[in-house]
């Protein structure tokens, strides 16, 4: 059984303000009436800091003055990219760190950075400082909107170098990247051919560059087989020398550490699939650098175009702005594509990164068609008080020739009334009040629980129409499921705080709101960055005191979860009526059962959710009801509990429900109403994670593969983090499949869709018996869905 606890891990940039919200009101109730002089005292500091550095730069000469650029503004940014950020926001991750990078340089102005190292550029000693510089100074041009300047001064640094040296090389091909970035092909062909000079040897980490750059100019300009042979070349000369140099550092060890190669040279035992047909985290491999990282995420990114019949590349440009209109200049921009999403921005290794300039523009050249999402890095004064109000699905397809535009406006967080402020709370509701915003058709509440080292946020209500409700704490109680902590073995690692939620009265609890249009897109949110006595406004926390901890709910706290349980069975046991007793039982009967994977006591655990939705007829609990008799294929007592789940949402169903809803109907031989709800489903979800049991009813119900197709290009599945399917290409390989012996297919088909619907188990053993075929992959990838 799949609990479905509505337990949501808050991202990063909505832990931080958390943290440093902790901080702000000791500042505000003691220190308010200094804030202002304590800004104006640190404006002071800095222009003094500013004065005395440039005096000291100004009044020195000759190697001395040289030393200082090195000193105060090119060696604090050697260790990575030119700018750095406290805040990488996107729409499947985000991420927060402080800025290591504050030295005094920070204090300088643009204009000063320019002259100082262009200076050094210019006169300064020919070493790798120089490559540093290079890439601040082409940052600093690059924000003004004046680009031409810094190829024009690269040019001329690059004069002052042998044309054979190493670091000719590595600003020749930054000059060549730069170009790539503004669409001027030409100019990146003969930047390449003069870094690929002959003269160069035993730079394998250049090598792959060079490979990486001059793949994208292939695909730029029409060539994509030259680029995927390009590439493919690369990565394997890379590789060879990563390998003997792993050899020769190992000799001698008595370990065999020699890779096993197949015919086509690829590492690894899966020859027999063809490589344009692999996952992508399988073509991925484990690259042992970020030179290796790029190269494998190049060649996946081919593949896929070769295999979609792309071969022209796309722009996407737009601008960043406040929703007042002023620019957000400075800001990163990153284009991810959808196999990178899941992890940290790397800045300075992404495949498409670019800054945007004074007016807040931003463009991307010579993209690879493919799916997308766009992620900004931003300090934290360009962030605070405001958000962007990106959502998970949102994905931006790139089709060949694309001219794409995506503007970006970050709005205002909107402020919370009440509860705030550490309110104590001991009534039976709580009345939640906020802010009204402007085109809001509703809202969503959502509460939080901090533990030690994690927080859990519970969608608490959702489809809100007006800025303001009450709702009763035992629905706040309903809230919890379990989550595992760092301490504790087994099922008690569980963290008592996921258990308890907002049932503990020692437990300071947060909310918050997010606003939406009538078109269900989010509008702002309350939670973000608030780092200043103008943005703080009102905290967000409260106590809610209405309740005791009981002996069992003392022992969750000790995560003395076995005994715990076996307290809730006793308290339940003396009065049938005691709904947390029973609340309690089952989440900890859930988590044990899933952690132990054992499947009497999942089953054990049913009757006594059955008595709790009696007590707690809620639409989570039911729901849980209904897709526990799903997964044993009991539909009457299935349809019994999702028709109460629907009675008791005020709702329309989340996608997810009507996607299993759907399947379940699809199972039950009621193919046209399971159509319906798959379409709704789909239409709702950017991930589309049903589309592939739509594709199988759509099938089932006699559609040729020419429409299904169609479908499948229509809603491709998106998965972060997880191998995503391409449901277009596998019904491609079976079109063609069905083209050799059509009636033999579709008799063969007919008998796999019917093994599927009747849940038999039948269809799992055909998919494991020897022999393959474009049927047989496609009819695994359908059993997998859900």
């Amino acid at each position: 059984m799949k609990i479905r606890i509505k337990v949501k891990q808050l991202v990063l940039f909505v832990l931080l303000p958390l943290a440093l919200l902790i901080l702000i009101p000791a500042v505000v109730q003691r220190a308010a009436p200094t804030v202002q002089q304590a800004t104006s005292a640190a404006a002071n500091t800095g222009t003094k800091a500013r004065g005395e550095l440039l005096n000291t730069l100004n009044s020195s000469s000759g190697s001395k003055r040289m030393t200082l650029i090195r000193t105060r503004l090119i060696e604090p940014g050697t260790a990575g990219p030119p700018y750095h950020y406290n805040v990488y926001i996107g729409s499947s991750s985000s991420q927060w760190s402080q800025n290591n990078n504050e030295e005094p340089p920070s204090l300088l102005l643009p204009g000063d950075k320019l002259r100082f190292l262009r200076e050094y550029m210019l006169e300064g000693p020919i070493d790798n400082y120089l490559l540093t510089a290079a890439k601040q100074l082409a940052y600093e041009y690059d924000v003004l909107g004046t680009g031409s300047d810094g190829d024009k001064v690269l040019t001329e640094a690059i004069a002052r170098i042998s044309s054979k040296s190493s670091l000719a090389r590595e600003l020749t091909m930054l000059q060549a990247e730069r170009a790539l970035n503004a669409g001027n092909w030409a100019a990146a062909r003969v930047l390449l051919m003069q870094a690929d000079s002959p003269g160069h040897y035993g730079e394998e980490e250049l090598d792959a560059r060079s490979a990486w750059l001059g793949a994208r100019l292939l695909f730029a300009e029409g060539d994509n087989s030259g680029a995927l042979k390009l590439i493919n070349n690369g990565l394997e000369s890379y590789q060879e020398v990563r390998d003997r140099k792993y050899h020769e550092m190992n000799e001698g060890n008595g370990g065999d550490s020699q890779d096993s190669k197949d015919s086509n040279g690829s590492r690894g035992n899966s020859a027999s699939v063809p490589e344009s047909l692999k996952p992508v985290s399988q073509v991925l491999e484990e690259p042992h650098s970020e030179s290796e990282r790029q190269l494998l995420l190049m060649r996946s990114a081919l593949l896929s175009a070769a295999e979609a019949g792309s071969s022209a590349p796309a722009t996407l440009s737009g601008t960043l702005t406040y929703s007042d209109g002023t620019p957000v200049s400075r800001a990163g921009i990153f284009l991810r594509p959808e196999s990178e999403v899941s992890h940290s921005v790397l800045n300075g290794s992404e495949p498409y990164e670019i800054y945007t300039d004074a007016q807040g523009r931003f463009s991307f050249s010579g993209v690879i068609p493919g799916y997308y999402q766009l992620h900004l890095g931003l300090s934290f004064e360009q962030i605070d008080g405001w958000t962007w109000p990106v959502q998970s699905d949102d994905w931006i397809e790139v089709k060949p020739n694309d001219r794409l535009t995506n503007n970006i406006i970050l709005q205002p967080l909107l402020e919370l009334k009440s509860p705030v402020n550490s309110q104590i709370l001991t009534g039976d509701s709580v009345e939640f009040e906020w802010e009204a915003v402007k085109n809001a058709a509703s809202y969503s509440l959502s509460g939080t629980v901090s533990a030690e080292d994690s927080t859990f946020s519970y969608v608490v209500r959702q489809h809100i129409t007006d800025n303001r409700i009450t709702i009763p704490v035992e629905e706040l109680y309903n809230s919890g499921g379990f989550s595992t902590s760092s301490s504790g073995e087994g099922w008690e690692s569980v963290e008592p705080s996921s258990l308890l939620g907002f049932a503990d009265p020692s437990g300071r609890f947060s909310w918050s709101i997010e606003a939406y249009d009538e078109s269900g897109r989010v509008i702002t949110r309350s939670n973000g960055y608030r780092l200043n006595e103008d943005t703080v406004g009102n905290l967000p926390f409260f106590y809610l005191q209405s309740r005791s901890l009981t002996a069992a709910d003392q022992l969750v706290k000790a995560q003395k979860l076995e005994q715990a349980l076996e307290a809730y069975r006793h308290d339940y046991a003396v009065d049938p009526q005691d709904d947390h007793a029973l609340k309690m039982l089952v989440h900890l009967m859930t988590a044990k059962a899933s952690y132990t994977k054992d499947k009497s006591l999942e089953a054990a655990t049913m009757p006594l959710l059955v008595k709790l939705v009696q007590l707690r007829p809620t639409a989570d609990y039911v729901f849980n009801l209904a897709h526990y008799y799903y997964e044993q294929a009991d539909w009457k007592s299935y349809n019994h509990y999702y028709s109460w789940f629907l009675e008791l949402r005020d709702q329309k169903p989340h996608s997810y429900d009507q996607g299993i809803n759907a399947t379940a109907l699809m199972y039950q031989g009621e193919l046209d109403e399971a159509r319906r709800q798959f379409i709704a489903s789909l239409e709702e979800d950017g991930s589309h994670r049903f589309i592939g049991n739509y594709l199988a009813a759509e099938l089932a119900a006699g559609q040729p593969l020419d429409a299904v197709l169609q479908l499948a290009q229509r809603y491709p599945q998106h998965s972060p983090g997880s191998v995503t399917i391409n449901w277009a290409k596998l019904i491609t390989r079976m079109k063609a499949e069905r083209a050799r012996q059509p009636e033999v297919f579709d008799r063969q088909l007919k008998q796999v869709l019917e093994l599927y619907t009747e849940r038999s188990g039948k269809l799992k053993q055909w998919t494991e018996e020897s022999g393959d075929s474009a049927l047989k992959t496609f009819m695994k990838a359908v059993l997998e869905v859900g």
